[in-house]
């Protein structure tokens, strides 16, 4: 039977009951040179303005780059205005003669949203959304980095800064640790780790806890540190397990090939996800949630029909005659990992992929998230496209999509955030009104998809 957290979400709602969403995939992204400077320190401001400079030659969007270990290769590339305008094309995006256009302003303009670096703005803008409660990821695709670091997400770094990357993103926890320190019970940050540097990762887990966060940034797996099976990461999994801060890996990490020639964003497309699976099965089957069962891995930013093949296939492996070295020291198949410890943030889910977690198990370990402001979200749609996706559904199931898992996950406060949906949350009334996406104007890519690899 699919499951529910627990029997008392069943029930029909009346019509003015009010949902409290949760969305576990939004972004900041704050102003290096004006809102971060102030929270270096001083032996490190030569460094931190030399960081900036060249930060500001780079474009709003660059990726790491698998290549990035080789002498003399560049580190990172980044996305140019041609590129974006053929990929929007070859998308099968609706108005696609109109992308170049219209999507690609909107996702300037989104860049640009206030509430990427204000939150007063930001507040508003989730009461307007109907959203409670945020996850909040760096990345606002604005050209901002983490200072010192190459984790940010699709955001400049370079390795020559490792040194100093504890102090980094010491600089980017302490300034969002203050920014949600002006609503804690609304939001659940995502702090940095510097991971060049394990054992500073173990003391920036415990810094984080201490300050209100959440969860852990935790990079997908790249060829510049040690597999995430690796004994090195043990003290990194036991402080995390200790503190009871989840780990999050969001779509678009890791490493990218330097994409070119015919096809070359489409192919980017096709990889980048797969790129930010990895340390699933790398983790599951490594052992790692075995030896630490209250760990908690979310991949945020996924789409979700790939995970019951995934599932099925390290079962079989686990199965297998040649694995009994595997058998010996997983005490249990890797579906029961995967089922205990592990989430799939739903970013932008769609009303198709909803029915297809409930039908394979999965209420439990999927959740729903908007992910504020960046143009392929549901931003300013957020309202039209939850009706879209939970139109249909059973309230039991909308509820933990929506809400209840990650309150669970992030240890969020349900009595409050309840308060807060009494005022802004949309009602049952209004998610079970069906919505389709409107047709004059550039919509979010992902939120109205009608099934797999269609686009709109």
């Amino acid at each position: 039977m699919p499951q529910t957290r627990d029997e008392a979400t069943g029930g029909q709602p009346a019509d003015d009951e009010r949902y409290t969403v949760v969305s576990t995939d939004s972004h900041v992204g704050p102003s290096v040179k004006e809102q971060l400077r102030e929270y270096c320190d001083s032996r490190h401001l030569a460094d931190f303005d030399r960081f900036v400079e060249q930060m500001e030659g780079h474009g709003l969007l660059s990726y790491r780059s698998s290549e990035a270990a080789k002498p003399g290769a560049d580190e990172s590339w980044s996305l140019g205005r041609s590129q974006a305008e053929r990929f929007g094309k070859s998308a099968g995006i609706r108005n696609a003669d109109q992308v170049g256009l219209r999507f690609l302003q909107r996702s300037y303009e989104h860049s640009l949203m206030p509430g990427l670096q204000d939150h007063a703005a930001r507040i508003a803008d989730m009461d307007k959304s109907g959203v409670a409660a945020d996850v909040i990821f760096h990345g606002g695709l604005n050209g901002q980095s983490i200072p010192f670091s190459t984790t940010g997400l699709i955001a400049w770094g370079d390795s020559t800064y490792n040194h100093l990357e504890p102090a980094g993103v010491r600089i980017y926890n302490r300034w969002l640790a203050d920014f949600v320190s002006q609503a804690p019970q609304r939001h659940a940050g995502i702090a940095h780790i510097p991971i060049s540097d394990p054992e500073a990762c173990v003391r920036e887990v415990e810094w984080a806890a201490a300050a209100g966060l959440k969860g852990i940034n935790l990079p997908a797996p790249r060829g510049d540190f040690p597999m995430l099976n690796d004994p090195v990461w043990e003290p990194l999994w036991a402080a995390c397990e200790d503190t009871g801060l989840s780990l999050n890996t969001h779509g678009g990490g890791g490493e990218h090939y330097p994409y070119q020639g015919q096809g070359a964003l489409t192919m980017y497309m096709m990889e980048t996800a797969w790129r930010t699976r990895r340390g699933l099965w790398v983790m599951i089957l490594g052992g790692v949630f075995a030896r630490h069962p209250r760990l908690k891995l979310v991949l945020t930013e996924q789409w979700l029909d790939w995970a019951p093949g995934v599932i099925d296939d390290m079962d079989g492996l686990y199965k297998s005659p040649a694995s009994s070295a595997v058998r010996a020291a997983l005490p249990e198949p890797p579906s029961e990992y995967f089922m205990r410890n592990c989430y799939i943030g739903a970013s932008f889910m769609a009303n198709w992929e909803a029915k297809f977690g409930i039908e394979h198990d999965l209420a439990l370990n999927i959740m729903w998230g908007d992910d504020y402001p960046h143009a392929e979200g549901t931003w300013p749609h957020t309202r039209q496209a939850m009706q879209y996706t939970f139109h249909d559904i059973e309230p039991k199931y909308t509820r933990q999509l929506i809400g209840g898992t990650a309150i669970d996950v992030y240890g969020l406060d349900p009595v409050e955030l309840k308060k807060i949906a009494a005022r802004i949350g949309p009602t049952a009334a209004e998610l079970s009104t069906p919505c389709s996406p409107p047709e004059d104007e550039v919509v979010g890519l992902y939120a109205f998809r009608t099934g797999p690899g269609i686009f709109i």
